[in-house]
């Protein structure tokens, strides 16, 4: 059954590029996280020697992101920051088991580095520090709650959907909700600002912008500091869980209109994710007007990127370029390439809509303002274009429930598929 690309109704699905379904089929509607059980992900790690300088924590994390985490292990071992490593960002509203690498001498105090969010299940040994995208790929097992349609009626539309997905090429491999927050879903619209070198628009985004999913201790602060511009007082008002707002407003509340000073206070990684989700919102639109083009993610154009992949379906090197329309193998992926500072021409089919979406944003790589930001190097980002999920099985229980078991190549997200399946029409609501 061939698929219809049809339009997402989501105004959150519209803000963050992800414009359109690759499937056509009745979403069983239902909620996600009901509790952090429901969401359950595990990082499958590469294959290593166990033995080196550095140390290996695996930890399972409830409830926090994984900088959080970071965080918490940097502090309590004493480390900076930058000192922990670690291969990919989990689900925050999820039982995440994943890596990370410290180097410290002697044994380290596992009740230390323990607390009711973070538990260490494992030690040991690696001669590499983990980086982003040091992993093969995430297990994961999803429970959906109160589906809004028979069990029998369920069933026969997730083999609908799946079989759409098959004919398409795969699912669409859209950032999803989590890269651009999900409380306050404007990681993407700080890094256009600071792409722009609007570094003004940019901390006020940062700090004064308010969404309706953020706690109202959080907004208050938020409309005060927008109100009064006293950054002392602020001090005073924001949380102390707001840890990157506050650094921001420490600098400006001695430098008052110093902005970039105040950006550049905040973690290289950290400034990093906000162009990344840039980077990612126009990735999401081309890959949204591909669709709407082609209605295919394996058709061919002359021009597209192609890689082979490995067993989980990650991109191997080198790529090629298509000299001709046709179809990719099922042993291969298409790509798309989003400059950043470089000045490597978007050329090909995929490369004229991605130049047509950067001028629609009124922006055009390569982005000055990345050196300014200390970002030298981020020459941009290169994704596949669709994945397909691997080991898949699900069960649907009389009780209107749905457990989907599946695992994804490495940055592919587990909400992006769970959204083909479910059609919400208020993610937030729906708990994505």
């Amino acid at each position: 059954m061939i698929a219809m690309v049809t339009e997402s109704k989501s105004e959150l699905d519209k803000l963050i590029g992800m414009e359109v379904y690759s499937t056509d089929s009745r979403g069983v509607g239902g909620l996600l996280r009901v509790s952090l059980e429901d969401f359950v992900v595990e990082e499958i790690p590469l294959k290593a020697p166990s033995a080196g300088a550095y140390t290996v924590l695996v930890v399972e994390k409830r409830g926090i992101d994984t900088l959080t985490a970071a965080m918490r292990i940097a502090r309590r071992l004493r480390l900076p920051l930058r000192d922990v490593g670690f291969a990919g960002l989990k689900d925050t509203r999820s039982v995440s088991r994943q890596r990370f690498t410290v180097k410290l001498q002697g044994e380290i105090d596992l009740q230390l580095v323990s607390d009711r969010n973070i538990k260490v299940l494992d030690v040991y040994k690696a001669r590499k520090p983990l980086k982003p995208g040091m992993l093969l790929g995430n297990r994961f097992t999803v429970t959906i709650r109160d589906i809004q349609v028979s069990p029998k009626e369920a069933e026969r539309l997730l083999k609908e959907a799946f079989s759409q997905a098959e004919e398409m090429g795969g699912f669409p491999n859209f950032y999803g909700y989590q890269r651009f927050g999900i409380h306050r879903p404007n990681t993407h619209v700080i890094g256009k600002f600071l792409v722009k070198g609007l570094y003004e628009e940019a901390v006020m985004e940062l700090l004064t912008s308010t969404y309706p999913g953020e706690p109202d201790m959080h907004r208050r602060a938020r409309l005060l500091l927008a109100e009064t511009m006293d950054f002392k007082e602020a001090l005073k008002n924001f949380p102390h869980t707001l840890v990157y707002e506050r650094s921001v407003i420490k600098v400006l509340s001695r430098r008052p209109r110093d902005y970039l000073a105040a950006l550049r206070s905040l973690p290289k990684s950290v400034l990093s994710l906000y162009v990344d989700a840039y980077l990612a919102y126009i990735f999401n639109k081309a890959l949204s007007e591909r669709l709407r083009k082609l209605r295919s993610l394996s058709a061919v154009v002359e021009g597209d990127i192609i890689a082979r992949v490995d067993d989980y379906g990650n991109p191997l090197r080198p790529t090629r370029i298509a000299k001709r329309a046709g179809a990719r193998s099922e042993q291969e992926v298409l790509m798309a390439f989003i400059p950043a500072d470089t000045r490597i021409g978007m050329e090909g089919f995929m490369g004229e809509i991605i130049a047509s979406v950067f001028k629609s944003e009124g922006v055009h790589p390569p982005f000055k303002s990345v050196e300014e930001l200390g970002l030298q190097g981020k020459i941009g980002l290169i994704r596949p274009l669709s994945f397909k999920p691997k080991n898949l099985s699900f069960k649907v229980g009389g009780d209107l429930t749905v457990t989907l078991s599946f695992t994804l190549p490495k940055s592919s997200y587990a909400t992006v598929l769970l959204r083909e399946l479910m059609k919400p029409s208020d993610p937030i609501a729906s708990g994505f």
